[in-house]
């Protein structure tokens, strides 16, 4: 075939040279064994497959963006000192947190604040119902940021507040990531001529090459420097459980007020100033909230220093001493974190995972099966959701602290994503989140570990060959 076929022969040949090629790029630019590893063998493997999306996915310049990201951010961290200080004047003391907490707090600043409220939010319903009844409430500025945003029924809803409130003379920032949001350009104009201003993440952003890594997948909304939300919920007619293929949505979201505020708008203010190289003209007064909550926003993302979103999600674990329930939608983790789960359930912890029955995400959902089948093995218990699609991001450690975000347990969000983390130190908001879990246990369905001994060969081999990708996904 290859003699009477030559340019069938030079494809071939062309294809496994840029195998060999990719995959030497791959051993020196990966960020982690797993991920050079998974590329390698896929590269010498399947290098037709795999070439375009090392191409793709493969050569994104991280360590280029993320010294443009680190060089920006401390021209604003430098402009954010002063505000800075003021938080340290509400920062939780040493003694206050447990040593575990305190830790946490180490990887970002100003750490816990005290005399915050917070508010758990459960679903779509009740937290569109409480977005959109502060935004209604807006007199000076509205920060508007989320990774999803769709022109759908309930985005309209909100573009049509926003757009009311920007022609009121309140100013408007709306902050989207292009990879998860597609905007009609006649919505952008409506609201630029409203004097909204519009900016997208620049995910894409390179210097001359298509890279789709750096996704901000934060989810962020501030309200005159008074209430700010953050969680999982983007804004879509799909987390209102109007998407038949994928079914109701479970999520969660927490709505806060208090000194944790203005340090969620300091996360945003990074953003903003990497979007358009603009400060950000808001109020930085602290609005006082009179709360017992103590509060860390854990900003996270690939210009850290350390693997910060990494490193707080095993101290997280570390600390459990009698219970670790965890809900999350992507169960395909670092091994060290992994570890860490498997640790804390051998000395006793009661270590609860629940995941969704099905996914947005096929490839994720075969891979995440290793996992599921390693945690019970170390006694861990599964539970699959039933009634829809699980998204949410909550932890509940012991009667310590919980926490609630964007973060997802998988490789994109531990080390590539921009994601926001909320950790709180409250007992009314540590049992609302205790009594959320035990009524979504109530809709799983536990795992058994025998489920996996009857896997055919394929399902053996597919769940495995997925495994394998697990640190690209």
């Amino acid at each position: 075939m290859f003699g009477t076929n030559p340019v069938f022969s030079i494809t071939i040949i062309v294809f496994y040279v840029l195998g060999f090629i990719c995959a030497t790029l791959a051993i020196l630019r990966s960020r982690t064994p797993q991920g050079a590893v998974a590329w390698v063998i896929g590269l010498i493997t399947m290098p037709f497959f795999t070439v375009p999306l090392f191409i793709v996915f493969g050569h994104s310049k991280f360590y280029g963006y993320t010294n443009r990201r680190r060089s920006l951010d401390k021209k604003i961290n430098a402009k954010l000192t002063l505000m800075q200080d003021e938080l340290f004047q509400d920062v939780a003391q040493p003694y206050e947190l447990h040593q575990v907490m305190n830790s946490i707090s180490s990887l970002c600043k100003p750490g816990f604040t005290r005399h915050n409220k917070i508010e758990l939010l459960i679903d779509a319903k009740e937290t569109y119902s409480a977005m959109l009844t502060q935004l209604e409430k807006a007199e000076k500025y509205i920060i508007f940021q989320f990774y999803v945003f769709r022109a759908d029924s309930i985005g309209y809803k909100f573009s049509e507040v926003l757009i009311r409130k920007a022609r009121q003379g309140v100013k408007v920032n709306f902050l989207y990531d292009e990879i998860g949001t597609e905007i009609p350009s006649e919505l952008v104009e409506e609201m630029k001529d409203a004097g909204i201003e519009v900016c997208h993440f620049n995910s894409l952003r390179g210097k001359g090459h298509f890279q789709i890594n750096f996704r901000n997948h934060r989810k962020i909304l501030i309200v005159d420097g008074q209430f700010a939300f953050v969680g999982g919920l983007n804004i879509g007619d799909d987390y209102l459980g109007l998407w038949p293929d994928l079914g109701p949505w479970r999520d969660t979201h927490v709505m806060m007020s208090g000194p944790s505020v203005i340090a969620c708008q300091m996360t945003h203010a990074k953003d903003w100033f990497w979007c358009t190289q603009k400060d950000l003209n808001v109020d930085w007064m602290i609005q006082p909230a009179n709360g017992e909550a103590n509060i860390l926003i854990l900003p996270t993302g690939p210009a850290d220093n350390k693997h910060n979103c990494l490193l707080s999600h095993i101290a997280m674990v570390n600390a459990a001493q009698k219970r670790l329930w965890i809900a999350n939608p992507y169960l395909v983790p670092p091994e060290s974190l992994l570890d860490a789960i498997l640790l804390a359930a051998l000395r006793g912890v009661d270590v609860r995972f629940i995941i969704p029955s099905y996914s947005d995400a096929w490839i994720v959902m075969i891979a995440c099966q290793v996992y599921v089948a390693r945690l019970l093995k170390h006694g861990v218990k599964v539970y699959r959701y039933r009634e829809g699609f699980l998204h949410e991001k909550v932890i509940l450690v012991d009667d310590l602290f919980a926490v609630v975000g964007s973060a997802n347990f998988d490789f994109r969000s531990m080390f590539i994503n921009f994601e926001i983390t909320l950790v709180a130190q409250e007992e009314k908001f540590i049992k609302d989140v205790e009594k959320m879990l035990q009524q979504d246990f109530k809709q799983c369905k536990e795992v058994d570990l025998s489920e996996f001994k009857n896997l055919s060969l394929w399902q053996k081999i597919s769940t495995r060959a997925a495994n394998l990708m697990a640190p690209l996904l």
